[in-house]
C-alpha cells in the first residue's frame, strides 16, 4: 500500500501563537469549540505544525488523516478568509492519486488532481493558462503554463511524486503535504496540539430556496436500474437491497415520506427502508454530513445502521396487481447546499425487499421531504425478477453432475485456511446470483489477437455498422477513452458527448480507432434524448501492458506454471502478447431494439459474419444480466461466467503473489482458457484441439469457418452438458473435476 494522508497549509507571514485563536475560529465556523481536556468524549486531535522559516503552517486533523471527509476543504476555506491569505488543501491516496484544492481570501480558487477529465463536483477547475495566472497571483511568484505542467506530470509512477513537486513550487517546501497524522509526536518541536469537540447541531431555517434532488447513478449501487426496462434477477427467499442514489442541490430538510407502488403478482415485501445523508467528493462518500450527531462511544456499526431504518406499511389498494406503500424516513438535516461549499450532498436510499415466489415487479418511488412547497421527487423506476437457479454451472464446483476436489486446498501453504474460507464464501455468493438465469442485456464479444491497424480498422467498421440505423435518431453518445499506460505507469483520459447524428464523422471518434492514438480502453454508451442512463453501448479494450521488462519472463513462467496446474499437463512459455476485444450490448427490450433497429437474430448474424471474416480466438452472444466490460486503467473486470468460477482471481492458484487478472486477456490465455460459456459462441482451432471433438457434437452443433468453429447448443442439451464437453478448456482447475457417471 502506497502513502495516503491528508492535511491543510495556511501560507503565514506572521508569528505562529498569533494564527492558533485563528484555527480556533476556523474550526468554530464548522461547529466545533475548543475543548479543555486533552481527550475528551467524541472529540478530535489538531497538530498544528510550522518550522522556523516555513512559508506555511500545516494543520493535521485525526479525524481526517486518512481522507478528508470534507471538512478539511471546510477548514481550508474558512482559514483562508480569517487569514486573509492562501490555504491549500492536499490529499494523497495509496499513492496513485493526489488532490490540492486551492482557497484564498474565503474562496475557492483551482483544483489539481490526477484525473481531472473524471471530476464532475462542484469545485472549480481553472484552465492551464487561468491557472498559471491565479497561482503566480495567489502565492507571488512567477509560475507558467509550463512550470505547474512539469509538477503535475512529472515522470513518475507515484501522485507522491506529483505531488512533492506542485508542494515545492508554492513554497511548501518540508514535505509537509505527504506526512499523516499519525507522523507527527507529542512531543515533536515546531508542533501546537488542539482539542476540538462538535457543538450541538442545529439546523438553522433554511433560505427560502427550493429543495431540489438529482438522481445520481454509479456503476456498483445502481446496477438494478441501470438494466430497466429489463429486470435485474433476485433469489426467492432471500433479502435484496434496492438503491438509489440522490444529489441534494437545493435548499436544505430535515425529514420526510416515501410513497412506493409495487406492480406485479402477490410475493414481494418489503421489510423496512434505510435513509442517511454523507458528504459526497469526487465520486465517493467521504464521511459524515456535518449535521450529523457524534457518535457516541460503544456505539457499533450496527447500532448506526439501524438508526437509519424506518418501517414501511402497505396501504389499501384498489387494483388487484398494484399495492402502495409508505414510509417516514428519520431526520436527516440535510444541509442547504452553499455555493462556496466543497463537496456535494449524497442521499441514500435502500428498500429491503424478500419475494417469496416467481414473478417481475416495478417498483415506482416518490421521496416527499417535509417542506412548505409540498416538493416531491420520483425516483427511476425498478424492475426485479424473482428467478429460480436453472444452471449451476460446473466452473462454480457446486454442479451435481461433478464432484470438485477441494482436499487438499486446506494443507497448501502459506494461505491454506485463508483459501479454502474464500472458496466456500465464493460458492455461497453463486448460490445467490441469477444473472446466468435472466435475460436482462443482449451481448455480442470477438476476441482476437492484436495486430495493429488492421485489427482496429475491422473493428470499427463493425461497431459502425451497428451503429449507423442511430444516425436519424434524437440522442448522444458518451465517449470515455484511455491511452495505454506509460513505462512510468501514466495512463491519459478522455471524454467527450458527441449527438448521435455525426458522431461517426467526428474526428475525435475517427482517432479512437487510429493507431497512433494509441487507445487502450475505448467505451461509448448511447442516451436517448431526455434519459438519464444508456440503453445500449460498444466498446474496444486492448490487454494491459503492465508488466516492466525485467519482470517479463518471471510473468510468462507464471502463466505457463498456472495453466500447468489447472490442465494437469505441462504448458510450454510464451511471449506476452495482447488480445483486442470488441463487443457491443442492448437492454432486453422491444422499445430498445427498436431504438438501434436491432434484434437478436441481427445480432447473432453479426458475431458470425465477425468471426466468419476474422480470425476470431473466441466470440460470443450472450442473453444474460451483464454488460461487457474488461480490463482498464482502474480495475480489472471479469465475465459474469468468469465471476462463477470458484478459481481465486486475485490470489491465483499457486500460492504466490500474483493473481489471475493480470492474465486474462493474453494471447496465451485467450488460446487456451474460455472466457464465457454460451449456447452460441465461436473458439479457435487452439482451444477445439484440447476437447474431444466427439464429445461436443454431441451436444452441439460444430461448423468450422475460417479456421474458426462455430458451437450452437443442441436443442434439449442443458448449459452444463456444453461445459462439460468443454471441460478441458474452461476457467478452472480442470484437474480437479471429475464427472459423476
Amino acid at each position: 500500500m502506497g502513502n495516503t494522508c491528508s492535511s491543510v497549509h495556511i501560507a503565514l507571514t506572521g508569528a505562529t501563537p498569533d494564527a492558533i485563536e485563528r484555527i480556533v475560529g476556523a474550526y468554530a465556523t464548522l461547529g466545533f469549540e475548543r475543548a479543555q481536556t486533552a481527550s475528551p468524549e467524541g472529540g478530535k486531535h489538531v497538530i498544528v505544525l510550522r518550522k522556523e522559516g516555513d512559508a506555511f503552517l500545516s494543520v493535521y486533523d485525526s479525524n481526517n488523516a486518512t481522507l478528508d471527509t470534507g471538512e478539511l476543504k471546510d477548514l481550508a476555506l474558512a482559514a483562508s478568509k480569517i487569514f486573509k491569505t492562501a490555504a491549500v488543501c492536499t490529499s494523497l491516496y495509496d499513492s496513485d492519486t493526489f488532490e490540492v484544492v486551492l482557497f484564498n481570501a474565503g474562496k475557492q480558487v483551482d483544483l489539481v488532481m490526477t484525473d481531472p477529465e473524471q471530476y464532475s463536483g462542484p469545485l472549480k477547475v481553472l484552465t492551464a493558462a487561468s491557472r498559471a495566472k491565479q497561482w503566480s497571483k495567489v502565492f507571488g511568484k512567477s509560475l507558467s503554463v509550463e512550470h505547474i505542467k512539469q509538477a503535475i506530470t512529472t515522470n513518475s509512477a507515484f501522485a507522491d511524486d506529483a505531488l512533492a513537486a506542485l508542494s515545492r513550487l508554492i513554497g511548501l517546501t518540508g514535505g509537509q503535504s505527504q506526512l499523516h497524522y499519525q507522523d507527527l509526536r507529542e512531543d515533536e518541536a515546531s508542533t501546537h496540539h488542539l482539542h476540538f469537540v462538535k457543538q450541538p447541531s442545529v439546523l438553522g431555517a433554511a433560505p427560502e430556496t427550493q429543495i431540489a434532488l438529482r438522481n445520481y447513478f454509479d456503476p456498483d449501487n445502481s446496477r438494478m436500474l441501470l438494466v430497466y426496462p429489463a429486470s435485474w434477477p433476485v433469489p426467492l427467499g432471500e433479502q435484496t437491497l434496492v438503491t438509489w442514489l440522490m444529489l441534494s442541490e437545493g435548499a436544505g430538510f430535515n425529514d420526510g415520506t416515501l410513497a412506493i407502488r409495487v406492480n406485479g403478482p402477490d410475493g414481494l415485501a418489503i421489510r423496512h427502508g434505510y435513509m442517511d445523508g454523507a458528504k459526497f467528493h469526487n465520486g465517493q462518500i467521504v464521511g459524515p454530513l456535518e449535521t450529523a450527531p457524534r457518535q457516541t462511544p460503544g456505539t457499533s456499526v450496527e447500532e448506526l445502521l439501524k438508526s437509519k431504518q424506518f418501517e414501511v406499511a402497505q396501504g389499501p389498494s384498489s387494483a388487484s396487481e398494484s399495492r402502495t406503500f409508505t414510509g417516514r424516513f428519520p431526520t436527516l438535516d440535510i444541509p442547504t447546499k452553499a455555493a462556496d461549499r466543497p463537496t456535494q450532498i449524497l442521499v441514500v436510499l435502500q428498500l429491503q425487499l424478500v419475494a417469496s415466489a416467481v414473478g417481475v415487479w416495478d417498483i415506482d418511488v416518490s421521496v416527499r421531504p417535509t417542506s412548505d412547497t409540498d416538493f416531491q421527487h420520483v425516483l427511476p423506476r425498478v424492475r426485479i425478477a424473482a428467478v429460480e437457479q436453472t444452471w449451476l454451472p460446473v466452473v462454480s464446483g457446486l454442479n451435481p453432475k461433478t464432484t470438485y476436489e477441494t482436499g487438499d486446498v486446506a494443507t497448501l501453504q502459506p494461505r491454506d485456511a485463508l483459501m479454502l474460507h474464500e472458496l466456500q464464501r465464493k460458492q455461497a455468493s453463486v448460490l445467490q446470483d441469477r444473472r446466468l438465469n435472466e435475460f436482462a442485456i443482449a451481448s455480442n464479444v470477438a476476441i482476437v489477437a492484436d495486430e495493429g491497424h488492421a485489427t482496429l480498422d475491422a473493428c470499427r467498421a463493425y461497431l459502425e455498422a451497428w451503429l449507423r440505423p442511430l444516425a436519424d435518431q434524437a440522442g448522444e453518445v458518451r465517449i470515455h477513452a484511455e491511452k495505454r499506460m506509460t513505462e512510468k505507469a501514466y495512463v491519459g483520459k478522455s471524454r467527450k458527448t458527441l449527438p448521435l447524428s455525426a458522431f461517426h464523422r467526428d474526428k475525435t471518434w475517427q482517432k479512437l480507432f487510429d493507431t497512433a492514438s494509441n487507445y487502450q480502453t475505448v467505451l461509448a454508451t448511447i442516451v436517448p434524448k431526455d434519459a438519464e442512463y444508456p440503453i445500449a453501448g460498444v466498446g474496444l479494450q486492448v490487454g494491459l501492458e503492465r508488466h516492466q521488462e525485467q519482470w517479463r519472463e518471471h510473468y510468462e513462467q507464471q502463466l505457463a506454471d498456472t495453466l500447468s496446474t489447472m490442465r494437469g499437463r505441462p504448458f510450454e512459455r510464451a511471449p506476452v502478447v495482447n488480445t483486442v476485444h470488441v463487443f457491443n450490448w442492448v437492454l432486453n427490450h422491444a422499445d430498445c431494439y427498436g431504438y438501434l433497429s436491432t434484434s437478436i437474430g441481427d445480432m447473432t448474424d453479426r458475431i458470425d459474419d465477425f468471426a466468419a471474416q476474422h480470425p476470431v480466438l473466441q466470440a460470443w452472444h450472450s442473453q444474460y444480466t451483464w454488460r461487457p466490460m474488461f480490463d482498464h486503467a482502474d480495475d480489472y473486470h471479469r465475465t459474469v461466467y468468469e465471476e462463477h468460477s470458484v478459481l481465486n482471481w486475485f490470489r491465483g492458484i499457486l500460492q504466490t503473489d500474483g493473481g489471475l487478472d493480470a492474465s486474462k486477456m493474453s494471447l496465451q490465455w485467450c488460446r487456451n482458457v474460455l472466457r464465457m460459456v454460451t449456447p452460441h459462441m465461436w473458439i479457435c482451432r487452439a482451444l477445439l484441439e484440447q476437447v474431444e471433438r466427439t464429445a461436443l457434437e454431441a451436444v452441439a452443433e460444430v461448423a468450422e469457418i475460417n479456421d474458426a468453429f462455430r458451437i450452437v447448443l443442441k436443442e434439449g442439451q442443458g448449459m452444463d452438458d456444453l461445459e462439460l464437453a468443454l471441460l478441458p478448456v474452461l476457467p478452472v482447475e480442470s484437474a480437479r473435476v471429475q464427472r459423476v457417471d
